[in-house]
């Protein structure tokens, strides 16, 4: 049923029977289980009161002007909803972001070169070891002027197609005339256009081609330059990037076969639930191959188990 929200769970008992929900036209639903109810409905990264009340990592400072990578539908509702039913949360705290998204919009869309070029700020000068983990990167993006940055490619390293569309199926034209990107002969002409100070940029770009060559010395720890992060010469490009909310750890707490537990630990009868709304899978700090197999295997033993 699209376009038709929850709004609460049922239960009788101390068991959820079912779901109440509204439809686009203002009509209230009644929907009752026969075998019980699984919740699938995602974090609440697009919730930014919810974000600042379990936050443990962020300082509390995930308001409006921090974006999300998720669609806006994704505000936690299902987690309340649990909540309400006596359900206990775990890693609530925990709230990843992604380092290298649009300051616009919090999408990712707009990549032209690897995630691992190197990081310049609004000075031109590199701030971190950009094989970090999203965390580390996230923390040190957001302590640059306007927490925003860029990523730093050329013409031989562009992660473009024969049709000249990035990663994201987006012409690369396009992006630099929304000034998602800038492109530039030289690294003079690239520091004009993103409002940095010249010197800083090409002091920054000669240090880096000279760990390529050596891959020793880095200032920030890297380990490596690979054959995609080089820096050759021009024609230059740029990605204008800062930090957005990406992914929840924390939610509802569940066993290994998906059924929901209380505060103390019991199974609630009748309620299951897969995937982000869950906590306690990742840790502190989520990465997409753990994260999507979590999705597709709890969701099938959440099917598994409702269906026995």
């Amino acid at each position: 049923m699209m376009s038709t929200p929850a709004s609460s769970l049922i239960t009788k008992d101390g068991a959820v029977v079912g779901v109440k929900a509204s439809g686009p036209d203002g009509k209230d639903y009644t929907l009752y289980a026969s075998k019980g109810v699984i919740l699938a409905t995602g974090g609440f990264s697009a919730n930014v009161k919810m974000r600042n009340q379990y936050d443990e990592i962020w300082d509390k400072k995930l308001d409006n002007q921090v974006k999300t990578t998720n669609m806006p539908a994704i505000t936690g509702d299902g987690i309340n909803m649990a909540v309400k039913a006596g359900a206990g949360l775990k890693d609530m705290g925990y709230i990843q972001l992604l380092p290298t998204t649009d300051p616009a919009t919090g999408a990712t869309n707009h990549k032209i070169v690897e995630s691992t070029n190197i990081y310049v700020n609004k000075q031109g000068n590199r701030f971190v070891n950009e094989q970090g983990r999203r965390d580390v990167l996230a923390k040190a993006a957001l302590a640059q002027p306007d927490h925003v940055f860029y990523v730093i490619g050329t013409e031989q390293t562009l992660l473009k197609d024969k049709e000249g569309r990035g990663p994201y199926g987006i012409l690369i034209s396009d992006l630099l005339k929304q000034k998602k990107a800038f492109k530039a002969d030289t690294l003079d002409e690239l520091a004009k256009k993103l409002g940095m100070n010249p010197d800083n940029l090409k002091r920054t770009v000669a240090k880096w081609n000279e760990f390529c060559k050596t891959q020793k010395g880095d200032e920030f720890g890297r380990m490596s330059c690979e054959e995609g992060n080089k820096l050759p010469g021009g024609p230059y490009y740029a990605s204008v990037m800062t930090p957005s909310v990406h992914h929840t750890m924390g939610g509802v707490t569940i066993d290994e076969d998906t059924r929901v537990l209380d505060k103390n630990g019991r199974p609630i009868r009748g309620l299951y639930a897969a995937g982000e709304i869950t906590g306690g899978i990742h840790g502190t700090n989520r990465v997409g191959c753990n994260a999507v197999p979590d999705a597709l295997i709890f969701g099938t033993i959440a099917g598994r188990e409702v269906g026995k």
